[in-house]
């Protein structure tokens, strides 16, 4: 993770440069988007949801009293009475003082979002876990990777951040010292007049070198020795077991679930031995010809017997592959070449897959077919399997072909990042004007309904585009601000 101290921490933390609130507040919005997405849940994923419903609900209403707290906590008054009460418990000044007063608040959120974070990635984690023991169908996965990737993961990714954020506010603070008795935090900093202790002070890219005037030169020449070493190769490969792709990398921005593809191995098994029986599979690359793919189909089935199913699947699966990468980045036309993979890279396995089962349904390939009984059929997407075998191709073409400097590259990222969200800008206005003419795209605006707004995108540009933003821009995109182009000055 990037170091508290960086110029690049600041730059991670866009999030909360709305204030503290602003940050968390996606903990209730999340909290309750799936209480309502959860209303639409396809009937088998709906027995799971009801025999869990309790610890469920648990769960999603202990998130959203822990935000109502955080939030009566953090306010403007209630800091300003603690700061005011607790003012001598930092300081034996005979009088209060502004800036200490100022700095003790600081100390009082800190102790309170350690609070809350503590709190509140402990429920998230509960979900997740809840979800992901569910025995989901093929037919149903979607949903499922729709709670799990859009509305969970990322909640566990933003208390992450949250971390970050008290990282760096411990060090502004210079916190020595933190207690937690009964989830109760008690923090002890230290007080400098040479540094203005305001909300804004968290995110100065010079902070390290304001703190640096007040720290011994022993000590700052040792931290500096320290920085200097150059960091221990870890590992060569991102396949970790033969059930997880872990291509995380050391710093902040690439330690998201979006780099980790986990496989269920009882699933595996079980669609592995699928295929293994199947009749024949669908491999071919999406014809549009009705009459093309029936002909493809009528040469699998005449040579069904003497196939080499798993053989066979996995030849087109890497081939599939292929061509997604091809498809994807044919249409990132703002990409250099030379930038190609290390896009990739922060794209994500998990987002890459989504987009590949995606072409698959939609060109009606990548089915393995099978018999149920006498003479009725069943066609089926064998998803953990491709996720398996998605693993090796991402690892030998992607992972270890950008190199870990690269991979953990601030400045690299942040360059891609900017390029993203500049696209992005281009559409939105544009967008927007469309949703205000659209009553129904209004309301959802309004209330947040960024299911109904995703299909808008994907329907104006394409389906691509929209999980391209969704993986850079996080499922808020529509509510970033616009940055209008200042006109030229007249000289």
């Amino acid at each position: 993770m990037a170091a508290a101290d960086s110029a690049e921490a600041s730059k991670h933390l866009l999030p909360f440069k709305g204030g503290f609130l602003k940050g968390l507040e996606a903990h209730l919005v999340n909290a309750d988007n799936i209480q309502k997405f959860l209303s639409t849940a396809p009937p088998e994923t709906r027995k799971d949801i009801n025999k869990n419903l309790k610890d469920i609900d648990g769960a999603l209403v202990g998130i959203m009293r822990l935000y109502s707290h955080v939030e009566s906590e953090l306010s403007a008054r209630s800091l300003e009475t603690t700061a005011h009460r607790e003012y001598y418990n930092h300081f034996s000044d005979s009088e209060m003082e502004e800036p200490k007063i100022e700095f003790a608040k600081l100390i009082r959120s800190y102790e309170i979002i350690r609070e809350f974070n503590t709190a509140v990635i402990e429920h998230w984690w509960k979900l997740a876990h809840l979800l992901e023991s569910f025995n989901v169908s093929n037919a149903e996965k979607h949903f499922m990777e729709q709670l799990l990737t859009y509305r969970v993961y990322p909640r566990i990714d933003l208390c992450n951040l949250t971390n970050l954020l008290l990282r760096r506010l411990g060090y502004l603070l210079k916190i020595d010292s933190e207690e937690s008795v009964g989830g109760k935090v008690t923090v002890k900093g230290h007080y400098t007049n040479q540094i203005s202790y305001t909300y804004s002070a968290i995110f100065r890219e010079d902070l390290a070198e304001v703190i640096e005037g007040f720290v011994p030169a022993a000590q700052r020449t040792e931290t500096r020795a320290r920085a200097a070493e150059p960091p221990k190769e870890i590992r060569d490969t991102a396949v970790k077991s033969p059930y997880l792709l872990d291509t995380r990398g050391t710093e902040h921005f690439n330690q998201t679930h979006a780099y980790v593809l986990e496989i269920n191995q009882s699933r595996y098994d079980i669609e592995e031995a699928k295929v293994r029986r199947s009749i024949y599979v669908e491999t071919h690359l999406g014809a549009e010809d009705d009459a093309l793919r029936q002909d493809i189909i009528r040469k699998f089935i005449s040579a069904a017997r003497n196939k080499d199913r798993v053989g066979e699947y996995q030849v087109f699966l890497n081939s599939y592959f292929d061509f997604t990468r091809d498809t994807l980045l044919m249409q990132q036309t703002n990409l250099p070449e030379g930038d190609q993979t290390f896009f990739l890279y922060h794209f994500g396995p998990v987002f890459f897959i989504k987009i590949c089962t995606h072409f698959m349904r939609i060109g009606r390939t990548g089915y393995v077919h099978r018999h149920l009984k006498r003479n009725q059929m069943v066609r089926e997407l064998p998803f953990e399997y491709v996720k398996y075998v998605l693993k090796d191709w991402w690892d030998e073409n992607v992972y270890t072909q950008v190199p870990r400097t690269e991979r953990n590259s601030y400045v690299a990222y942040d360059r891609l990042l900017e390029s993203i969200r500049s696209e992005w800008q281009e559409h939105q206005l544009r967008l927007l004007l469309r949703i205000k003419k659209d009553p129904g795209l209004l309301r959802a605006l309004n209330i947040h309904d960024v299911k109904t707004l995703g299909h808008l995108v994907e329907n104006e540009i394409s389906y691509i585009y929209h999980v391209k933003i969704l993986r850079f821009l996080g499922q808020d995109f529509f509510y970033l601000p616009i940055q209008v182009a200042k006109a030229p000055e007249r000289k």
